[in-house]
């Protein structure tokens, strides 16, 4: 009898493990023939699952953009609001900090691909919304206005800064008040101008 497999999952389970090798060690370290090592197998078999590099290091981004919209999904759901949605995706522990590191990585590798550049504008773009959308709950509105949608960008732009700041400042991540300092420094760069 053949052996049932669940392609998705295991597409899924080797991207997380290809995030693992790109936040310890950067993008250059992810090779076909490590993935293989990392997840017990041949490169054949990896080769299954993944057409080249780049499907990989796509679905390696796209895994970790999805651990990033549970977040804030679980924030907006537990009625936090702009502040709470802003500390779910800030490097503020291993698992967070280790997203930046995947994704400022495919930024690096977007910038020559527009494909790729496409899909990251579109992740921009939809942050935008999702802010906005917290921001109109937040004021009462049903929908988001200008305003909203200003002080979105300005929070995304702010966040993206932050993060990539503190994810290059290991001593910076082992303060005490670095919670507070940091969703502090993207609303207050936030609000500077209107």
């Amino acid at each position: 009898m053949p052996v049932l497999v669940d392609h998705a999952r295991t597409r899924e389970q080797i991207a997380e493990l290809a995030a693992g090798i790109v936040a310890r060690e950067g993008l250059h370290a992810l090779t076909m023939r490590r993935m293989a090592a990392e997840a017990g197998t041949s490169r054949a078999i990896v080769s299954t699952y993944f057409a080249d590099m780049r499907d990989l290091v796509l679905a390696t981004f796209e895994w970790v953009g999805v651990r990033q919209v549970h977040r804030i999904e679980s924030a907006e759901a537990a009625g936090l609001g702009v502040a709470g949605c802003v500390e779910s995706l800030l490097p503020l522990d291993q698992e967070r900090l280790d997203d930046w590191r995947v994704t400022i990585a495919f930024l690096g590798y977007a910038v020559a691909d527009e494909e790729l550049a496409a899909i990251e504008r579109g992740r921009i773009d939809g942050a935008y919304e999702r802010f906005a959308a917290v921001i109109a709950a937040q004021e009462g509105l049903t929908r988001p206005d200008a305003a909203c949608r200003r002080q979105a960008k300005r929070i995304v732009s702010a966040l993206l800064g932050v993060a990539i700041d503190y994810s290059f400042d290991p001593a910076a991540q082992a303060q005490p008040r670095l919670r507070q300092q940091m969703v502090e420094r993207v609303l207050g760069a936030s609000t500077l101008v209107d």
